[in-house]
Order: C-alpha cells, then structure tokens, then sequence
C-alpha cells in the first residue's frame, strides 16, 4: 500500500494515540544490539528504533510504517512471523523464542525474540511490540563470558571441520561434562546449536557471495553432504539454498 510520509506519520501517530505511552521505546535506540519494533493488528510496522531500521536497510523511520513482514524478508519468514504474531495478537506472550531473521543483504543469523500484547486503554488489543537480538552479538558483548571466548574461536576458526566437544573443553581449562552444562547455562544453546548458528551464516556469506557450488559451500561450512546442507539450512531459512542464492547473490 502506497501512502506519503505524513500518511504513514498520521497512521503512527492514530495508533500511539490509542496505547499506552511508548516512552521505554526511547532506551532502545541506544541498544545496538537490540532491534525494538511495534505493530497494529493488521502487521504494518508502526514503530522501530534505529538498529531495527539499519538491520534491514532503511534511513528512517517512514520507510517502515505500513510495510509489514511480507515486503522485508522472504515470504517463507514472513509466514512464519506471521503465524506467532496471530498468537500474540490472540493474547499470548511469546517469550525468549530463537528464530531465524534475514538481514537487508540476505544474511541469515539467529535471534532471540520477544513480543507481548499491545493493548489500549479499554483493555483491547491494537498490536503488539516485540523485541529481537542477535544472539551472537549479544554473546560477544557478554563480559562474564570471556572465559569461553578460546572455545568460540576455535569455532570461528573451525567451523568447516568436525569440532569435538573435548577439544571445545580443553581449550577453556573445563571437563567435558562441566563445559557442556556451563555452555547451555550461559549461552541458552548446547555448544552443537552455537556451532550450527556460525555454520549457517558462513554458508549466507558464502552463496551470496562467492560462486562456489552448493555442495562446495555444504563442505566449506561443515555439512556432510550436500543434501545434509540443503536439509538443516531450509529448517533455519525456510528456503533451499539454490534459492537463497537466485535472490541475494551479487
């Protein structure tokens, strides 16, 4: 749907007017790492802070009021998106939920979202606001997680192999069932989920970026085979990475 941005600042405004005041919304434009949006009932996008806008490539917050999912990542995404935000919108909460977001240039990385009921002052519900965080942006910026920063980069560095558990526990001076139980309680992920996370954005980066062949990406990246590779990434994307490729390579 076509409008001009004092329409889409009107449509913004006539849903703010009806919730509650938004003034938290103010502390996420200082959180990088923390992409903060709102929506009405009908999935337009009413309200966003500055990383939202820059995760998926716009200037300002006009060019996403009224947009919904469906005009900002892949239709498979978006069904997705789609189908948690009706459970919302029905008066659920969804809490802490890891799910897959595409970025302006199509790079697949795993969030952590949450999204609650936006109700007015009647006690009905006009949207919903929900945060996302990039999990290993938010990860890297943990201090009290230093102690495994040797294991992590044995998996930056190795994720095209087969990285044993044992090797990941040495290198942080742990026992193997000691660093598997600290891994999941600091990370919220076993050390196999973190690894499948790295593996999946090197093989984003890899068929937008370079005209290796599909099953040469599979093997750069880890994967045993190719239809391996095609199986675990269309579980993450939604789409096969033949088609990745047609949409985001340059």
């Amino acid at each position: 749907m076509d409008m001009s941005d004092s329409e889409k600042i009107s449509l913004a405004q006539d849903f703010l007017s009806q919730a509650e005041p938004f003034c938290v919304s103010q502390l996420f434009e200082y959180m990088d790492d923390t992409y903060f949006f709102v929506k009405n009932t009908k999935g337009q996008f009413i309200k966003a802070n500055k990383a939202f806008l820059k995760l998926f490539g716009y200037k300002k917050l006009e060019d996403v009021i009224g947009l919904t999912d469906y005009d900002m990542v892949s239709r498979e995404l978006a069904v997705r998106y789609e189908m948690d935000d009706q459970k919302v919108l029905a008066g659920e909460k969804i809490c802490e939920l890891t799910e897959p977001v595409s970025s302006s240039n199509g790079i697949i990385s795993l969030h952590v979202s949450t999204k609650l009921p936006v109700r007015n002052r009647e006690g009905e519900i006009i949207g919903l606001i929900g945060i996302t965080r990039d999990t290993q942006k938010t990860l890297n910026a943990l201090t009290p997680l230093q102690k495994f920063q040797p294991a992590l980069d044995i998996i930056e560095r190795e994720y095209g192999k087969n990285i044993k558990l044992d090797d990941l526990a040495e290198a942080v001076c742990m026992s193997t069932s000691t660093f598997l139980r600290n891994f999941k309680k600091q990370f919220g992920m076993t050390p196999g989920n973190y690894i499948k996370q790295v593996r999946y954005k090197a093989a984003c980066r890899l068929l937008s970026e370079s005209a290796l062949s599909i099953t040469e990406v599979a093997y750069d990246t880890g994967f045993s085979d190719q239809s391996h590779f095609t199986r675990e990434f269309k579980k993450i994307s939604g789409v096969t990475p033949k088609s990745y490729r047609q949409k985001f390579s340059s």
